[in-house]
């Protein structure tokens, strides 16, 4: 008996020696921020709560009103002037976004990025941002990364759930040229059609860089236990920090707007020939087209540009504690550090054409995700060669912001009282 327990001592200290298990580290975000906080930092918390929520709130209905306030003057530009429109229109959504994203920094969530730099990326290439989701506050986390991301910002064109559809933010980013799916296995191939219908009369006629979508049809607490099951019943990857993604929507954008696989058996199209071929001598008919593609820019809707890269995008909360909405409007969390990972992907190296080599393309894709995400949540760090690229926001930035919106508000509310003044004493002279 004896001896059988010095051979179960000693073959427990020979695993102990060999195998290291990792625990996974405790970082800053795990408590309240109350139960960190001092006495006279409780009493701030108590005073700042109501203030943040009429802040937050009130950034939502000013800006809302006052970015129609600032579109309808150049409601005509849409039709008569497409790229002025979508300009103007472009600076407001960027505004937005700022908003938004400055909400968790202002409480100290601070944003991170490692990974592929991808700021190459931001000016003139077309590209497909596929994201993990697991809360409310992933979209405000996306938006504060992509804040130092130039040209792209303003020419996002995100997928969401149709539950945002009639949100302040649902119903600026519908004008904008946003898109809002339907979950679900009887309205799929509906919302596909219209995807591709869509990205069509969009993605090139408003000059759309970045197409964003979280490929996992959901949060990631809802859906876990199902893509277990599913993955287990066919034999696919067990992961547990994400669920097995859905891929119809990523083929049906790189099947509308992707990058076209070489063809070596043709050089040129015939439709590429008449546009190379296509010159004119006539100082009349160069001047028309620089004024046609001033004002629709026509070497983007002529030539179409299309998606060459794939950024993979892994946001990390801490200690697998996901933030909110809710926690980045109230800071109801200590401060902590969220990361975001970025991994690219050329086009030409993804069989989007095959809908089952894409499936397991993306299912590979997520688990090495899963792996990168628990690296992290055991380590800190995604992997051993981390470099952090600290996503910086200026305070006078933000408040400048604030007095431009609500001032903003006022002259507005100023000015379309005194006209729909003048209107209703224009119409009532007659009964006068």
């Amino acid at each position: 008996m004896n001896e059988q327990k010095n051979l179960d001592n000693d073959s427990a200290s020979e695993t102990s020696e060999n195998e290291i298990e990792l625990v996974p580290i405790i970082m800053p975000g795990k408590r309240t921020s109350w139960e960190t906080a001092t006495f006279l930092e409780k009493i701030f918390i108590i005073l700042r709560t109501p203030f943040r929520m009429a802040l937050c709130i009130s950034n939502l209905t000013i800006f809302f009103f006052a970015y129609f306030g600032f579109i309808i003057p150049v409601m005509w530009a849409r039709a008569a002037w497409p790229r002025l429109y979508w300009f103007v229109e472009g600076k407001l959504y960027v505004w937005l976004q700022g908003f938004i994203a400055s909400w968790g920094f202002t409480v100290g969530y601070n944003v991170y990025e490692v990974g592929d730099d991808i700021n190459s990326f931001c000016d003139n290439e077309r590209v497909l941002i596929m994201c993990n989701h697991q809360s409310t506050a992933d979209v405000p986390t996306l938006m504060a990364a992509f804040q130092n991301k130039g040209v792209a910002t303003r020419k996002l064109l995100w997928l969401m759930d149709i539950m945002f559809r009639w949100t302040p933010f649902g119903i600026i980013g519908r004008n904008h040229g946003d898109f809002f799916i339907q979950q679900g296995k009887k309205t799929r191939s509906l919302f596909i059609g219209k995807l591709k219908d869509h990205l069509r009369k969009t993605f090139w006629n408003r000059d759309r860089r970045w197409v964003i979508l979280f490929p996992e049809g959901g949060f990631f607490y809802k859906r876990i236990k199902d893509s277990q099951a599913y993955g287990k019943k066919h034999g696919f990857p067990h992961t547990t920090h994400v669920t097995l993604p859905r891929y119809g929507a990523v083929k049906a954008i790189l099947e509308e707007i992707g990058e076209k696989k070489p063809d070596p058996s043709r050089s040129l199209s015939d439709e590429d020939e008449v546009t190379t071929k296509r010159r004119s001598n006539s100082q009349i008919e160069h001047l028309k087209e620089k004024v046609r593609d001033v004002r629709i820019k026509k070497s983007v809707t002529e030539s179409r540009p299309r998606i060459k890269y794939v950024i993979d995008v892994t946001i990390a909360y801490p200690n697998r504690i996901p933030l909110s909405l809710f926690t980045l409007l109230f800071g109801s969390r200590e401060k902590c550090d969220i990361a975001v990972h970025y991994r690219v992907f050329n086009v030409n190296d993804i069989p989007f054409e095959d809908e089952e080599k894409l499936r397991d393309w993306m299912y590979k894709v997520y688990e090495e995700k899963d792996k990168l995400l628990d690296n992290y949540y055991h380590t800190g760090k995604f992997s051993d060669d981390d470099i952090r690229r600290p996503v910086l926001f200026e305070w006078n930035k933000i408040v400048t912001q604030y007095i431009f919106w609500f001032g903003s508000f006022y002259i507005q509310w100023k000015a379309y009282s005194w006209l729909a003044f003048q209107v209703w004493s224009l119409l009532m002279l007659p009964f006068q």
